[in-house]
């Protein structure tokens, strides 16, 4: 073991100990792997860079905190496959990064501090965009528009057995692990807490990545909990995201559970089970599109045993260009207040979809709400609308309205230019 203190750290929150934490780092490496410790105690630091067969474990106690001084962090073009974003304020820079290694992990049961909470400015909840279905605590940008603020917290990037288990992650300022192009990975036990009107704060991005598999997690953030993306334009070696699966997990977001489909390219053989959600915008978010130039290809997708208690939208299926095929939702049950879809436009195609033992208990929205035309589009005009599909199947699908909760609504359900639909034993009031 390589204990940081014996390269010179100091838990003071003046000490910035990057150079020291390195130094564990490299020797670790040089002599052929094994763990580095972070002890009990708050230790500031910089961005540090993970080696081959490198273990960085936080004992009880640890807090590994993010530097607030940009200084302090990687440049911008740290790697190739580095990115920030200008039209949502992040920058490039990381806390901790693992960059085309193998055998890497993070462990233990400390926490690693992000320092969000000094790079976000006020929350809004009266942006122009907002609907009141997604972002209903608010929302909040950098404070400091020409600082912005760092990027994805922890970043693993084409990178082979990946560990990142039991450590509790808060606070952060950006997404919260980012997995680019990794093959062979296990996150467990995993925590994360960040603000909920904090903005871009993915709990975990899975991005273009095989063989993955999440559980036992507790997150809950503002963005989405868990992304499962597509976007492999800036990897050396083209790769679709397939084979994951993600179980025994409890989420809280102000945007999706989990939203499958960002990016350019094929999401396929995704499993996902025994979920629970205590609040969300959606619970569930199938896309080929999100902003421009992106197209995805979703296939062989299945979401079983959920149940979310605040929820928004509790599931979408939504190709207005690419393909969605064969996805299966099954033992579903949700308090909602916003509608189920599964439609396709434009140049999209949906197709091989089955809804099985869905209840939806549809709640009322409160007194007062106006209902303008851009907020009725965002929550749908009947509580499951089904358009331009092939093959789908409603299967138990079960529609409760709390008194008074349809009277706001075209119908509880609509259905439009499919071929092949079919629906049995269920109940639409």
């Amino acid at each position: 073991m390589y204990n940081i203190k014996d390269y010179g750290a100091i838990a003071d929150s003046k000490i910035v100990n990057t150079e020291f934490i390195q130094k564990a780092i490299d020797e670790c490496y040089k002599n052929g792997g094994g763990s580095v410790v972070i002890p009990s105690g708050e230790f500031v630091t910089g961005t540090i860079w993970l080696k081959d067969n490198v273990e960085l474990h936080l004992e009880h106690g640890a807090v590994l905190k993010a530097s607030t001084d940009m200084a302090d962090y990687n440049a911008d073009d740290a790697y190739p496959q580095n990115f920030g974003s200008v039209s949502e304020q992040w920058t490039a820079k990381h806390l901790i990064v693992a960059h085309e290694v193998k055998n890497v992990a993070i462990t233990g049961t400390g926490v690693i501090n992000g320092s969000g909470d000094r790079f976000f400015g006020e929350a809004k909840k009266d942006l122009p965009w907002m609907t009141g279905y997604v972002w209903r605590q608010g929302f909040a940008r950098p404070k400091d528009l020409n600082v912005m603020r760092p990027g994805q917290m922890i970043c693993f990037i084409e990178c082979e057995n990946v560990r990142v288990e039991n450590v509790t992650m808060i606070n952060c300022p950006c997404w919260t692990c980012f997995l680019y192009g990794c093959e062979y990975v296990q996150v467990r036990g995993v925590k994360v807490f960040n603000e909920q009107w904090a903005s871009n704060t993915d709990g975990l991005d899975i991005d273009c990545c095989r063989y993955v598999t999440v559980s036992d997690c507790i997150i809950a953030t503002g963005d989405d909990c868990i992304a499962i993306r597509c976007s492999s334009k800036r990897l050396k070696k083209y790769r679709p995201c397939e084979y994951i699966t993600v179980t025994n997990c409890v989420f809280a977001s102000q945007a999706c559970g989990i939203r499958f489909g960002v990016g350019q390219g094929e999401i396929r053989h995704v499993r996902v089970s025994n979920i629970t959600v205590e609040h969300s915008g959606w619970a569930f978010l199938v896309q080929t599109r999100y902003g421009p130039n992106c197209e995805g290809y979703l296939d062989d997708i299945n979401v079983s045993n959920v149940s979310g208690e605040d929820v928004c939208s509790p599931f979408g299926v939504v190709a207005p260009v690419g393909a969605v095929t064969r996805v299966t939702f099954d033992n579903l049950r949700f308090n909602c207040i916003a509608n189920a879809r599964i439609t396709a436009s434009g140049d999209g195609k949906i197709a091989d979809i089955t809804v099985r033992n869905t209840d939806l208990y549809l709640k009322a929205e409160p007194n007062g709400v106006e209902f303008t035309e851009k907020r009725l589009d965002a929550r749908g005009r009947e509580v499951v609308r089904v358009e331009n599909t092939e093959n789908v199947t409603l299967d138990g699908v079960r529609v409760f309205a709390a008194d008074g909760a349809l009277s706001k609504w075209d119908g509880s359900f609509c259905e439009r230019n499919n071929r092949n639909l079919t629906v049995k034993n269920c109940v639409f009031p």
